[in-house]
């Protein structure tokens, strides 16, 4: 998770690549850099549906049974780690080739990288009082409530999300990882030197005390720009140096800022005593100290900061040794002593069922733990009765026995089960997948008989009705031949039926409107449009009028919830000199079918046109209509004699033109679209001799009442027209 590069020799990982697909349910998306241990990706979590951060371990680690048996059972321990600014263990998968430790993903950096982002490359103490009022509060709860410490508290394992939330990283399993990397090198002891307290230095067991000195010589970074002690001897340092003031470092390194408080001097040369009995005694202690905003650390009384260490030694260091003495052994009795219990593990502790009296010759009950994961999480589970968590959930000290056990989540079904508790013993139930809630649906349409879908799925026809939905929101669409598509969003609840009637609505006779290039108006072509929907509502024609003429080509396409994903396919009519490649687009229809809108993606411009539904009058032209074609240059030759006869289809016939050589006959065909015939000649009937003739379109406009009407014929880069009459 953090930037960190390794530099154990040990990170030879293998080649992976965005996309791959690891251990079954995990999806790579892409690197996010090298972590204390590895290389980071950041992943897909295809089985919970979330993106996780994924930090790979090193070939070597993967190999050693033994490490892998360890980090195994680290695992269920760093699942108590549940406080928002720690950053969530989920899980840790091998095989034989590769493994890797799956962690909630931070969108965000770390204030190592913040801080050197800073034009003078260090916080202001206001800066920095919200980001550690809530490393006190993770702190508390770790050191306290989970019996964690972390070990390697530094800058660069304190990650700010998008939404300014600190997230510490590095916590649990990532931190058992970096002792079992240096359990395989020999190297003795974890952390990172500069952060390090003497006793961890000196390879000594670890406390809380430990991460207090981790934390003063991190602040002490934030506000400086360097670590206490960061050249030359670092190790003798730590062990018998006292770092100069950080006003004093600040002007040592020429850094000009606001002033820091005395207060917040005296805490951190606190936490870098190198006594830990002259340390703050918890993390509690230095928030209230440094009046953070951090209400779940408060304690009823401020208890006084350790006095710095004189150079006199007498009875002040008999003093010192007592405390020290007094506050080892509190920690090692309150965290580390041997027991034939299991590891604590508990974020709930759980009332007790009453217990026989017993005298003092009665052996000791060993008292058992419950693991409560649920899929999805954040269910609350309740058992005893009384005792309540959020799953996943650990509950500790539960006398043997059996217990009641409640789980709800709103939007499925509440599970009730009785557990059996066994005695010095953690039950681990797995992960228990809760069912969703079933809900009630009614609908119908008008007219009825619509197929109902949801997704791609055909749940049935209407008047439709299913008792079996899971709750919660849902779209469905409803599709019946001859009308538009209809979509319906409903709130799906357990505690009541939907119910709906949709009204399907017919499309448009026509729909016309403007192709436009918006995003690029210099090219903006203004081609009128038309669009006209077979029965079926899947097919048509398409209409585009040009310079040269009307093509009219028809499509065919499919729907997908109301749009209408189409591609052109045949020629019905195109003018001279024009070529025509099939094209998709997409139609996208309002509820009531009154309007639409186009849109094509070619030649890497997006072509768009809103278009409005029209009426058109019912037209039954007569079969024969006569005129004289002349070219629009040329309004006083005496043209050509023009003959057209319909077929009772109204669109398709035959077409006579005269000339001085003889009658030339040819068949058309074309579509009808509102009162324009859009047509192109087709097989010669007869013509004179030494006639050529090359197929071409033209169009015929009816009036009104069909007793009359316009010839058009775009050819040889001339038009030509003709009045028709009856």
């Amino acid at each position: 998770m953090s930037g960190e590069t390794s530099g154990s020799g040990l990170d030879t990982l293998r080649e992976f690549s965005g996309g791959q697909r690891l251990f079954g349910r995990y999806t790579l998306i892409k690197t996010l850099g090298r972590g204390g241990m590895g290389v980071v990706w950041l992943a897909r979590d295809e089985v919970l549906e979330r993106e996780v951060a994924l930090k790979f371990l090193p070939d070597l680690v993967v190999h050693d049974r033994a490490v892998l048996s360890d980090l195994k059972r680290e695992t269920r321990r760093s699942l108590e780690l549940t406080h928002k600014n720690i950053v969530r263990i989920h899980d840790f998968v091998h095989d034989d080739q590769s493994g890797c430790i799956s962690m909630e993903y931070v969108d965000g950096d770390t204030l190592s990288n913040l801080r050197a982002d800073k034009s003078r490359k260090v916080f202001e103490v206001a800066e920095l009082t919200d980001w550690l009022g809530e490393l006190c509060d993770a702190l508390n709860y770790a050191h306290n409530n989970a019996r964690i410490i972390h070990r390697d508290l530094k800058p660069a394992n304190l990650m700010v999300n998008q939404r300014g939330d600190l997230k510490i990283t590095d916590f649990g399993i990532a931190r058992s990882l970096s002792d079992s990397v240096s359990k395989v090198t020999i190297h003795g002891k974890s952390g990172t030197l500069v952060y390090m307290s003497p006793q961890q230095l000196d390879g000594e067991r670890g406390s809380h005390l430990d991460d207090i000195y981790s934390f003063g010589a991190s602040l002490y970074e934030l506000l400086t720009g360097k670590p206490p002690f960061s050249s030359g001897n670092v190790d003798r340092q730590i062990r018998e140096k006292i770092p100069p003031s950080m006003a004093q470092r600040r002007k040592e390194l020429e850094i000009a800022g606001d002033h820091i408080d005395e207060n917040w001097e005296r805490v951190v040369a606190s936490c870098l005593a190198k006594d830990p009995a002259r340390r703050p005694h918890s993390v509690a202690h230095i928030a209230e100290h440094l009046q953070l905003d951090t209400p779940k650390t408060k304690t009823h009384k401020i208890a006084p900061l350790p006095r710095a260490r004189n150079r006199s030694y007498g009875l002040g260091l008999a003093i010192a040794g007592v405390v020290a003495l007094i506050a080892g052994g509190y920690w090692y009795f309150a965290y580390y002593r041997p027991s034939t219990k299991p590891a604590p593990m508990t974020t709930v502790v759980v009332p007790q069922p009453a217990a026989t009296v017993t005298n003092a010759a009665t052996p000791p009950v060993l008292l058992g733990g419950l693991i409560v994961t649920t899929s999805p999480e954040g269910a609350t589970v309740t058992l005893g009765g009384t005792s309540v968590g959020k799953s996943p959930v650990t509950f500790k000290d539960l006398r043997p026995g059996k217990y009641p056990m409640r789980i709800v989540l709103s939007g499925y079904d509440t599970l009730e089960k009785e557990i059996e508790i066994k005695g010095n013993e953690f039950t681990d139930l797995g992960t228990l997948t809760l069912q969703a809630t079933k809900s009630a649906i009614e609908v119908n349409s008008v007219p009825s008989g619509a197929q109902v879908f949801r997704g791609a799925t055909l749940l049935g026809t209407t008047p439709f009705q299913r008792a079996d939905l899971s709750a919660g929101d849902a779209t469905f669409v409803l599709m019946l031949e001859g009308y538009l598509p209809s979509e319906l969003k409903a709130s799906l609840s357990p505690k009541e039926m939907f119910e709906a009637t949709v009204a399907l609505s017919k499309p448009a006779a026509i729909y016309k409107g403007t192709i436009s290039v918006p995003l690029d108006p210099s090219s903006n072509p203004d081609v009128p449009l038309s669009i006209k929907l077979n029965s079926d509502g899947r097919s048509g024609t398409m209409t585009q009028t040009g310079k040269h003429g009307d093509m009219v080509v028809k499509f065919n396409g499919v729907w997908e919830g109301t749009t209408l994903h189409a591609v052109s396919g045949d020629v019905i009519s195109i003018p001279a000199g024009i070529q025509w490649q099939p094209e998709s687009f997409n139609l996208r229809f309002n509820s009531d079918g009154s309007s639409a809108t186009y849109e094509c993606n070619a030649g890497g411009k997006t072509y768009v046109a809103k278009l409005s539904g029209q009426t058109i009058s019912a037209l039954n032209p007569p079969a024969t209509y006569k005129g004289t074609i002349r070219s629009t240059d040329d309004k006083t030759g005496p043209g050509r004699p023009l003959t057209v006869k319909l077929e009772t289809d109204r669109k398709s016939g035959t077409m006579t033109y005269g000339s001085k050589k003889g009658d030339t006959i040819v068949k058309f065909k074309g579509v009808l679209d509102g009162t324009t015939l859009h047509a192109v000649t087709d097989d010669v009937v007869s013509k004179p001799a030494g006639i050529q003739w090359e197929p071409e379109s033209f169009s015929i406009q009816f009036n009104g009442n069909g007793t009359t009407a316009t010839y058009e014929c775009k050819a040889g880069g001339k038009t030509y027209t003709a009045a028709l009459t009856l």
